[in-house]
């Protein structure tokens, strides 16, 4: 054991007699054609923190041809004010060759407004990889349908799609209880509403180091975490409070990823948080989840 390590280690060792790598990366979007601006907030000016987080983007091949295509989140620009511009999402096909298509128009891709995060996977397990699209509202889920096509149907999957609004952020599939189904883990980032929302300077919240910025996400109540459970493909249910993933006033959720993080071959879930420790849940094995990132250290960044 110690000899292994010891070889392990002095193989990561810098070889001073090897050449550096050479690394040149080069802005080909647009000979790429991807060429839609990213729309999210005032260009000039973001008076609220809806206007500061940005979106989200997924790369799969969602026609099985064997090719990467690329889906991009957008937002909307000029938050509270009478010019509010929506776009929808961006979906580009990749037709070979280092080139892409836009084929949003037919996509049925429809949903306007502030989109966050994106994540991808086969939810009814039909071959075909659907998309989930988090929003400050209500996020949705795309069933696609083959063909280029996709069919919103997050109310009749029993996802929130009226109510209380939300405000998600990254998400994930992940079968957490391993019965062949992708479930579905949502953060949430914070506890806004645009009609209250203090402008620049308002508050000791609003100030950073002397500037008048945005307000938060400091003085803003925490979001919730969400975790939805996959009755085999036809619909979904919430089961946060069951499984033990609600965050509540404690974090403001961000950035979402599973994976099996210890090898005992259920996924768990780690959320990065803003200004807040961030979250491991290790799956029990039973339907139920603990944080444990303050020991594994991960809590703070």
């Amino acid at each position: 054991m110690g000899g292994a390590k010891a070889t392990a280690r002095a193989s990561d060792k810098v070889r001073p007699d090897l050449p550096s790598p050479r690394m040149d990366f080069r802005d080909i979007a647009t000979l790429a054609g991807l060429t839609e601006p990213n729309v999210y907030g005032g260009v000039t000016t973001k008076k609220f923190i809806l206007e500061m987080t940005g979106n989200g983007v997924a790369v799969f091949d969602f026609d099985n041809d064997g090719r990467p295509d690329i889906l991009f989140v957008n937002g909307s620009r000029i938050a509270g004010s009478s010019q509010q511009t929506e776009t929808r999402s961006r979906l580009y096909h990749n037709e070979g060759g280092g080139t892409f298509r836009d084929v949003t128009a037919n996509s049925g891709l429809t949903r306007t407004g502030w989109g966050q995060g994106v994540c991808t996977g086969d939810f009814d397990n039909d071959g075909l990889t659907d998309v989930f699209i988090t929003y400050f509202g209500h996020d949705v889920l795309y069933r696609n349908l083959g063909g280029g096509r996709f069919e919103d149907v997050t109310a009749r999957s029993g996802l929130p799609a009226t109510g209380a609004a939300r405000w998600g952020t990254g998400c994930a599939f992940l079968d957490y209880d391993r019965d062949g189904y992708l479930d579905l883990f949502v953060a949430n980032y914070v506890a806004f509403d645009l009609r209250q929302a203090g402008l620049p300077g308002a508050n000791p919240f609003c100030t950073w180091k002397g500037l008048e910025v945005f307000c938060g996400p400091r003085g803003f109540g925490g979001g919730q975490g969400a975790l939805f459970h996959n009755n085999r493909g036809t619909s979904f249910t919430e089961s946060t409070q069951k499984a033990g993933v609600g965050f509540a006033d404690l974090h403001y959720g961000l950035g979402v990823v599973s994976s099996d993080l210890d090898g005992d071959g259920w996924p768990d879930i780690y959320v990065s948080c803003d200004s807040t420790p961030s979250i491991l849940f290790h799956n029990n094995h039973d339907g139920t989840f603990t944080d444990v990132a303050v020991e594994r250290g991960v809590a703070s960044k």
